[in-house]
Parts: structure tokens; C-alpha cells; sequence
């Protein structure tokens, strides 16, 4: 017959312990990185808009445009201190986003 290994209880709590303290640091590390990616994101994402619409703006003229468009064009310089601040890597999905009409 063949006789079954089992572990000792105190092994099972110490596996598990283990087992838990992995997933938890792994959940805060990716926490960590994914919130810096979705803020950068987010701020490339804002001056690509910004930018659609002073395009937008520039095509089709009305007498409001020329303020609506130095309106967005400083919002754009706030966004882009953000950035700044915020660490977002310069060149990366932003900056092609954010490139000039």
C-alpha cells in the first residue's frame, strides 16, 4: 500500500502565509504602476482633445473661435506642467498624441 505524504499543520500555515504575503505585495506593486499609467494616460488623452477641438475650431471658424482656441491652448500648457509633475515620460503615447494638428 501506498502511504500518502501529507504536510504538517504547521507547514500548511506557514504556505500560506507565504501564499498570502506574494499576492498582496504583487496587488500593491501593480496598484502602484497602474495608477502612474492611468494618470499619464489620461493626461495624453486630454491634450489630444484639446488639440481635436482647436483643430476643429481652426476649421470651421466663428466669431468666438479665436477665445475658445487661447482658451484650449492654455488648458494644454496646465496639462502639460501636470505631466510634468507627474513623471509621464515625454515622447511616449502622450507625446504622439499630443502632437500639433
Amino acid at each position: 500500500m501506498s502511504r500518502k505524504k501529507t504536510l504538517s499543520g504547521k507547514k500548511k500555515i506557514a504556505l500560506l502565509v507565504g501564499a498570502a504575503a506574494m499576492v498582496g505585495g504583487t496587488a500593491i506593486v501593480m496598484t502602484g504602476t497602474s495608477n502612474a499609467s492611468v494618470a499619464c494616460d489620461g493626461l495624453a488623452q486630454a491634450i489630444s482633445n484639446n488639440e481635436n477641438f482647436i483643430a476643429g475650431q481652426q476649421a470651421n471658424p466663428d466669431a468666438q473661435s479665436a477665445a475658445r482656441i487661447a482658451n484650449r491652448e492654455a488648458v494644454i500648457a496646465q496639462i502639460r506642467v501636470q505631466q510634468e509633475a507627474a513623471d509621464c515620460a515625454a515622447g511616449g503615447d502622450g507625446g504622439q498624441a499630443a502632437a500639433p494638428p
